[in-house]
C-alpha cells in the first residue's frame, strides 16, 4: 500500500550568499623596481627574508655616482674657499674707505679718491654676492649627486617578506626592466569575493560570512564585509572563459582575523544574514 506521508522539505540554507573568492593582502603586493639604469652590484636579502621599512633588497653599481659627488664637493669646496677670500678683503676696503671719506671732507683727499674707495667697496660686496651664490649651486650639485647615489640603493618601502626576485648580482637593470623584488607586506590579509548580481542586493557591509578553503572545507573562518563594488565586471575566478565572460559580479572586500590564509588561496565565502 503506498505511503501517504507528504516529502520532507529541504532544510533551509542559513546562508543568504555564496561567492568564489581569493586571498590577498590589504594594498596588494608591493612590486620594487630600478629607478635609474645600472648593474646589481649587491643583494642585501633573499626571498624569504622578513625585511623593515627603509632595508636595502638591491643596490646598484655607484662608481660613477660617486666620482660625480667627488667632483661636486670639490666644486664647493672651490666656491667656498673663494668666498671666504673676497670676505677677508671686505675689513679693510670697509676701513680704507671710511678713512678716505673722512680725508676728503677735511680736504686731505680728493672726491674722486673717496667715490673710488667706495666703488671699489660696492665692486667687491657684488663680488661676495656672486661667490655666495656659487656656493649654493655647490650645495646644491653635491645633494643631487648623494640623491644619485641613494637611488641606486632600491629599498623597502614597508615592511614585510620578499616573496620573489627577479635579478642577480652582474645584471644590467633599467626602470623599464620590470619588478626586481616581490614583497608581501606586513598588513592584514583580505577577501576578494565575486558576488553574483543576483546576490549583491542580499550583502552589505558589517555582515559576517564563513571563509573556507576549496582544499580544507571543513575549517572554516569568520570575515566581515567591509566593502562592497560599484561596479559589474566579468568573473576572475571562473575557470571556464566562457562562464567567466557571461558572468556578472560585483567585488566584496570581507576583512579576516588573521593571517593564516596564504595570499592567492582560493575560498568559499558564505554569508551569514545580520
Amino acid at each position: 500500500m503506498p505511503s501517504s506521508t507528504a516529502p520532507s522539505a529541504a532544510p533551509a540554507s542559513k546562508f543568504v550568499a555564496i561567492a568564489r573568492g581569493r586571498i590577498d593582502v590589504q594594498g596588494g603586493l608591493v612590486h620594487v623596481a630600478a629607478s635609474r639604469d645600472g648593474i646589481v652590484a649587491e643583494l642585501p636579502r633573499a626571498t624569504g627574508d622578513d625585511v623593515k621599512t627603509g632595508d636595502a633588497l638591491v643596490v646598484l653599481d655607484t662608481k660613477q655616482a660617486k666620482i660625480a659627488l667627488d667632483a661636486a664637493k670639490a666644486e664647493l669646496n672651490a666656491a667656498t674657499a673663494q668666498a671666504a677670500m673676497l670676505r677677508a678683503k671686505q675689513p679693510g676696503l670697509k676701513l680704507r674707505a671710511a678713512r678716505v671719506s673722512e680725508a676728503a671732507v677735511a680736504g686731505a683727499a680728493t672726491g674722486q679718491s673717496a667715490d673710488d674707495a667706495k666703488q671699489a667697496l660696492s665692486e667687491l660686496e657684488a663680488e661676495i654676492t656672486v661667490a655666495d651664490a656659487n656656493v649654493e649651486t655647490a650645495k646644491q650639485k653635491v645633494r643631487q649627486a648623494e640623491y644619485e647615489i641613494d637611488a641606486r640603493t632600491l629599498r623597502a618601502p614597508m615592511a614585510g617578506r620578499i616573496i620573489a626576485r627577479a635579478t642577480h648580482i652582474g645584471d644590467v637593470v633599467s626602470p623599464s626592466s620590470g619588478e626586481l623584488v616581490e614583497l608581501l607586506p606586513d598588513a592584514p590579509r583580505i577577501v576578494r569575493a565575486e558576488l553574483n548580481e543576483g546576490f549583491v542586493n542580499k550583502v552589505v557591509v558589517g555582515m559576517s560570512a564563513e571563509i573556507s578553503s576549496e582544499t580544507d572545507p571543513g575549517k572554516p573562518q569568520t570575515a566581515r564585509v567591509v566593502r562592497i563594488g560599484e561596479v559589474f565586471g566579468p568573473s576572475q575566478l571562473n575557470e571556464s572563459t566562457q562562464e567567466a565572460t557571461d558572468t556578472r559580479d560585483v567585488e566584496c572586500i570581507l576583512e579576516l582575523p588573521d593571517n593564516t590564509l596564504k595570499v592567492g588561496q582560493r575560498v568559499q565565502v558564505r554569508f551569514l544574514p545580520k
